[in-house]
């Protein structure tokens, strides 16, 4: 059959132009991403319940959505967050779930909210179900401000962010560091209490005149008119005017009792500067799988055509690029590609001679060209990882094309004739070939199926290597026999005819014979000494330092700066504007976005987000180059630890986010001052390691409150109510929201406020003013209050699955991993007593980690399964196999001697990288128990044929091995694989040597191979 297809010389041609022109075509067009995508499976779920304390909002609001929420399908755990007046609900979709089924599990949630709801206390607002906060706004841009109000600035950003929108490939947007607008009504309590007027009076008004007023509709002849009484208030100018009706008779027009006023909302939410300079971030997201470097150009072009639109002084920065990034770590990853490829060629060219090197190496461009045709067929974009994939792929993608080369080689110079030398290696070695692919592609399959987000994070590494390990298998077959026409005419011609002998039987293969000679004779001491370097190796994996997910180099690097919980955010601003002159003063710095309140936007998946809070402020400062941020962390970490020791400061670079800290404890239980005190104890034992820093846990410190106690008999003998007494402190302070102004397409919301002011002077409550609904006189405060007292309270209740929770957390100096803070520390948690009823888990990135090596290894055994059915299926038997399984172990001798030389750390990818070095051990080891039974089948003697067997296998397995381990070598420079590379480039080195001498050794000790003279010799 195959010669049937060699002959169909011209569509053979056409097919292999069509790859070559189409492989060129799908990589210029192919999506081009930074990074894979890490899917976060959670949703939020938000109350605002305005005036509860957190305790209240737990029981009252998370407590009663959390249990209905529970119900739902594939749910894996619950957090919430209570504190005063918000509820905050994570739902976190368990890890078996495919980020393509998430939708349908959030309309189902929705729905289930929805249900809920009318469980809710009064007051309680509506719930808000948020699935899309995990979005990535990878063009993050500040918009930044010079001479123009606050405003002024929101409706440029908002021109902006709606032209923006319309470029084609933009999916959303996110403003950030915008104060909501309000009006003001601010009255003196001193003039209204002259005209009897009741400032609650000022409120039903303003409801009344707000409320949608339903008129109905009326018949006419044949049409049907809907009766309108008058639009609602939609300006300053319309609230001035709004009329009051005294209780005696008259009206007043509210313009003429109080000031009306726009403002900005306070206390702020949030706020932001770049460079010093009042800022709005405008982050915008893209859709999937699209060429985010083209994205980048239009938007980029659009940029520049706006900014002849607006006002001098407004201005359009870049915080953080993703297609700018993307290209440069395509271009990067392409170079990194390019060199593999051509230290393969080289290779080949040198060891395997030129014409042999040439068709070998065009076969590798082939199977590379039609991945990517197969790439973008199917949506897989270029990113980091789908790139190092086919540079792992690499020496794996030459191994058939090697064999089947060499054979032809062979077969030519021992004078078969051309017509069957062409294609007998192919025909003789396509099954095993074949079945050593699937093992190799099997290795990686616990990756493709993890069920854990860094899994799925990967998982195109799985799909780039089915593609182009397949497409390898296919080329060798075809593509190889039928250009090996061209390469080998001289051969061809037979004037270079060998016997069989002669082929191998130059000093090399002479020497290698009668070392493969010596093992066979002994066997069993050979053996076992292989034996014992396992154990060795085993023994030396303890010296190994594990990580996870290493840290990813970017010329950016976060400052994290949290102040005590209850603090006010201006103080937060305030240290914060001070500091960014300073660090932008530091050498080699060119940007610091400053972002009060929260991160700006989740503009990349390498670091966490924080949700902030008043407490809370951080910098993103980007360095001139990718070098200097180690030294400019240092500077910046001394400068803050200097002059503001009362904050808690984490300068972090950037990596896989998929936990806030590297270590995390949880504990849990009904009591929070028991919880308060364990935590302590459990933060105690950290603080005593040198290798801990920036310990402490999620609840912070307690924060104080003012409490005036209501005095219900002397209140209601003054007509007065609990609520009528606190909506009079909330005209003293924030302002009491009475309605909304519709002004065009915003809803500004009016707050009432009072002259007299509690800022700066809580003392004077006792004087504050207190109306009745309906009174035309007011009441001091102090008249129906029993005592003032100063308290403490928790500000958050944290709960994980409905149990109360305290997460204490640290950070992990350099130079040292998680694993190894929680191997000092655990016994010595544990040792902390605990009551009855309270649980410990040790979670954050460590046991992220855990959760992903599990997840990892939870198919292994189903991969192992079906290789060694394909084994038996092969070769018919049981020993064999067996030898197979027994050889596995050896591949990891040299694992561990890599990672204790090089003394770097082993992670996650160089998990994935061990199971693809077993793979390709298992690869070259069917190949040469395969040749000892074609040696066999041949009428060889068993010694004569395993000792053959090895020496014609010598040069394909350490040819495979050579280029695998040299075409890795770009990666030893990318900190996300180098761990791969090291395992899979040490790995080989080693495993070469045992599948050409333990295979052979254990294959003559299962079946009782004797040597015989000739064999010796």
């Amino acid at each position: 059959m195959l010669n049937k297809v060699l002959g169909q010389k011209a569509l053979l041609t056409m097919l292999f132009v069509g790859v070559l022109l189409g492989g060129i075509f799908s990589y210029i067009n192919i999506g081009k991403l930074e990074d894979a995508e890490i899917p976060l499976k959670t949703a939020m779920v938000i109350t605002l319940y305005p005036g509860a304390t957190a305790h209240e909002v737990e029981l009252e609001v998370s407590n009663v959505l959390e249990e209905g929420i529970r119900k739902l399908e594939n749910v894996d755990y619950i957090e919430s967050q209570s504190e005063s007046g918000i509820s905050v609900i994570k739902v976190n979709i368990r890890n078996e779930v495919r980020t393509g089924k998430l939708p349908q599990l959030w309309d189902h949630l929705r729905r289930k909210v929805v249900d809920i709801s009318p469980q809710l206390p009064a007051g309680a607002y509506t719930p808000i179900v948020n699935d899309d906060f995990a979005d990535t706004y990878g063009m993050l841009y500040a918009v930044t401000s010079d001479g123009h109000s606050l405003p002024e600035l929101h409706k440029y950003t908002e021109y902006i962010e709606r032209e923006l929108l319309a470029v084609p490939g933009v999916k959303r947007s996110q403003i950030f560091g915008m104060q909501d607008e309000s009006i003001e009504v601010v009255f003196s309590e001193e003039k209204l209490a002259g005209m009897a007027l009741n400032p609650m009076m000022i409120a039903q008004a303003m409801q009344a005149r707000g409320e949608v007023a339903n008129s109905g509709w009326v018949s006419v002849g044949t049409q049907s008119i809907r009766i309108d009484v008058g639009e609602r208030l939609t300006s300053v100018k319309d609230l001035e005017n709004l009329l009051l009706q005294m209780p005696a008779g008259g009206s007043f027009r509210l313009g003429d009792v109080a000031t009306v006023r726009r403002s900005l909302f306070e206390p702020k939410r949030n706020a932001m500067h770049f460079n010093g300079k009042t800022a709005l971030s405008l982050g915008l997201s893209n859709e999937s799988n699209i060429n985010v470097v083209k994205l980048g150009e239009k938007v980029e072009s659009r940029l520049d055509e706006l900014q002849n639109n607006l006002p001098a002084g407004i201005e359009v920065k870049t915080i953080y690029s993703q297609p700018a990034r993307v290209e440069k770590s395509v271009d990067e990853f392409v170079l990194n590609l390019v060199m593999s490829v051509g230290i393969v060629i080289i290779v080949l060219l040198f060891a395997m001679g030129i014409r042999s090197g040439l068709l070998i190496s065009s076969g590798l461009v082939f199977t590379i060209l039609a991945t990517l045709i197969a790439m973008n067929a199917i949506d897989l974009p270029l990113h980091r990882v789908t790139l190092a994939a086919i540079i792992l792929a690499m020496g794996m993608l030459v191994d058939n094309s090697i064999v089947v080369a060499d054979g032809i080689l062979i077969d030519l110079k021992k004078g078969i004739k051309p017509e069957k030398a062409f294609t007998n290696t192919a025909v003789k070695t396509a099954w095993p070939l074949l079945a050593a692919t699937l093992i190799a592609i099997l290795a990686f399959f616990p990756l493709g199926v993890a069920p854990h987000p860094a899994g799925e994070f990967l998982s195109s590494l799985f799909t780039v290597l089915v593609i182009s390990l397949l497409l390898s298998w296919i080329f060798a077959m075809v593509q190889t026999p039928f250009m090996a026409k061209y390469f080998y005419r001289k051969e061809a011609k037979g004037k270079d005819k060998e016997s069989d002998d002669n082929v191998y039987d130059s000093a090399l293969y002479q020497r290698l014979r009668r070392t493969v000679a010596w093992t066979l004779e002994h066997k069993k001491p050979f053996v076992l000494f292989c034996g014992a370097i396992v154990v060795l190796a085993m023994y030396g994996f303890q010296f190994v330092k594990m990580d996870f997910i290493p840290k990813t180099p970017y010329d950016q690097f976060i400052i994290e700066y949290t102040l005590d919980k209850g603090s006010d955010i201006k103080a937060v601003e305030r240290d914060l504007y001070a500091a960014e002159g300073d660090i932008m003063k530091i050498d080699r710095v060119t940007a610091v976005t400053t972002a009060i309140g929260s991160t700006p936007a989740r503009y990349t998946m390498l670091r966490p987000v924080m949700q902030g809070g008043s407490h809370y402020g951080e910098m993103i400062v980007e360095t001139e180059e990718l070098e200097d941020v180690p030294q400019v962390m240092e500077k910046a970490r001394a400068y803050f630890n200097e002059n503001f020791p009362q904050a808690k400061v984490r300068v972090m670079q950037y990596g896989a986010a998929f936990e806030d800290y590297p270590v995390e404890i949880l504990i849990s239980g009904p009591d929070p001052a028991v919880l308060r005190d364990l935590s302590v104890q459990v933060q105690d034992v950290l603080k005593k390691e040198s290798i801990a820093k920036n310990v402490g846990d999620n609840l912070g410190n307690k924060t104080k409150k003012y409490i005036p106690n209501y005095d219900v008999k002397r209140a209601q003998a003054s007509g007065l109510t609990r609520k009528d007494m606190a909506q009079s402190i909330l005209v003293a302070s924030t302002g009491m929201p009475i309605g909304l102004v519709h002004e065009n397409d915003k809803q500004i919301p009016v707050l009432l406020k009072s002259t007299t002011t509690l800022d700066h002077d809580i003392e004077s409550l006792g004087s504050l003013p207190v109306w009745g609904p309906r009174a035309t006189a007011s009441v001091p405060l102090g008249h129906i209050m029993d005592t003032v007292s100063l308290g403490w309270e928790d500000q958050l209740v944290f709960r994980r699955n409905g149990r109360r929770t305290v997460k204490v957390q640290c950070d992990i100096r350099d130079g040292h991993t998680g694993d190894e803070l929680v191997a000092n520390v655990k016994d010595k948690v544990s040792a902390i007593p605990f009551p009855d009823g309270y649980g410990l888990e040790w979670r954050g990135m460590v046991g992220s980690s855990k959760d992903a090596n599990e997840a990892l290894f939870k198919f292994l055994p189903l991969a192992l399964g079906l290789m060694i059915l394909i084994i038996v299926g092969l070769f018919n038997n049981l020993r064999q196999p067996l030898i197979i399984i027994l050889m596995v172990p050896q591949a990891l001798v040299g694992v561990a001697f890599g990672f204790l030389i090089t003394g770097e750390f082993l992670n996650f990818m160089g998990t994935i990288g061990a199971l693809g070095l077993i793979g390709m051990m298992i690869k070259n080891a069917i190949v040469l128990l395969d040749e000892i039974k074609l040696g066999i089948k041949e009428g060889k003697s068993q010694a004569q044929a395993t000792i053959d067997a090895s020496v014609s296998r010598m040069r394909p397995v350490m040819m495979a091995s050579l280029t695998t381990i040299l075409g890795m070598i770009p990666l030893l420079w990318d900190a996300m694989f180098i761990s791969m590379a090291i395992t899979i480039m040490f790995g080989l080195l080693v495993g070469s040597l045992i599948t050409l001498f333990v295979v052979p050794a254990l294959y003559a000790i299962l079946y009782n191979v004797k040597l015989d003279v000739t064999s010796k010799g």
